[in-house]
This record gives structure tokens, sequence and C-alpha cells, in this order.
């Protein structure tokens, strides 16, 4: 039997079940003391945490490289769209002479220019939707390629200053001190600029 100071363990605390509660409540203290400083630990850690947010269409919108692919964009359809443009002025005259009361045309020279009048419509009509879906398609890919290269901004941005997480899309309230939008877009500018030095 074992002896605390003269006395006998046991009788200290009574009885052998009292000793296992005495234990069980140690342990129990320590298991507490433990979980206390686990969750201190843990609030600590998230008070250094850094979390930033980013408006995504935002920088879309503003970056070097949309504003670049826009203008690609632009430069490739004016042809077509001036095309386009010059069948609809064609298109208004015909009308136009269709409307005038003044001149003064022979039945089949009506019905001809009535024809050719519908028929340059059906024309630009399908040169119309060829044109829009064309230019979608281009638009889709062209911005695909943007939203990527803001999304690596965005992780490399995250890498290098050491954030925790960086949030964007159903954020409904950011404070401006987290918001790091304009400095991500600053990086795309410097980026671009690179890419057209190295050029």
């Amino acid at each position: 039997m074992f002896n605390l100071g003269g006395t006998p363990l046991i009788s200290f605390y009574g009885s052998r079940s009292g000793l296992l509660r005495v234990q069980f409540l140690g342990l129990a203290m320590l298991s507490a003391l433990y979980i206390g400083m686990a969750q201190a630990n843990e609030a600590q850690t998230a008070a250094l945490s850094r979390i930033g947010f980013v408006d995504i269409p935002y920088l879309i919108d503003r970056a070097p490289q949309a504003l670049e692919a826009e203008q690609r964009l632009e430069s490739e359809f004016a042809p077509r769209q001036a095309e386009l443009e010059e069948q609809r002025n064609e298109l208004a005259a015909l009308v136009g002479k269709l409307d005038d009361a003044k001149l003064e045309l022979a039945e089949a020279e009506i019905a001809q220019l009535d024809r050719e009048s519908r028929s340059l419509e059906r024309r630009i009509k399908r040169s119309e939707q060829d044109f829009r879906e064309e230019l979608n398609i281009q638009k889709n890919n062209e911005f695909k390629n943007v939203r990527v290269l803001v999304l690596e901004a965005i992780a490399e941005f995250g890498k290098q200053h050491d954030y925790d997480l960086i949030v964007s899309d159903g954020v409904l309230f950011a404070n401006k001190r987290i918001d790091v939008t304009e400095r991500i877009l600053e990086s795309l500018m410097r980026e671009n600029a690179r890419l057209k030095s190295a050029n």
C-alpha cells in the first residue's frame, strides 16, 4: 500500500474508488487545460490570418489584357461591320425608291425593286446573325483567356503577400481594408508592360 506522509494513500482518499475519482478529476482538468490552450492558439492564429477580397468583374473590365482583347476584336470585325452598314444603306435606298410617290415606275420595275429589297433584307439578316455568332464565340475565347490570367494573378498575389484566404463572388460585405482588387490590377498592368517590353 502506498503511503502519503505516513498516511496510507487509500485511506487518505477514503477508498480505491475515491482514488480513481481523483485521478479521473485530474485527467479531466488536464484535458480542459489542453483544450483551452488549443482554442486560444486557434483564436490567435485566426487573428493573425490574412484575408483579402477581390472584385473579379472589375478586374476583368479594367485589366489591360482585357482592353487589348477588345481592341483586337474591334479591328478584326470592323471590315465586316462596315460591309453590313453598306448593305443597310443600300436597302434604305431601295426602300426609299419604292416609297417615293413622285417616281413614275412601271409595275415590272416596282416588282423588281421589291424582290431586290426583300432579297437584300434576308441577306442582311443572315449576315448580322453570322456576325453576332462569330463575335460572341471570339469574345468568349478572348475573355476566357483574360479570366485565366486574372485568376492566376490573384493566386500569385496571395502567395507573394502571404494571404491565407482571398474571396470574391458571393461576398455581401468587404471592408476596404481587405480589398486587394486595385493592387492585383496594378500587378496585371506591370505584367502586361513587362511582356510588351520583352517583345
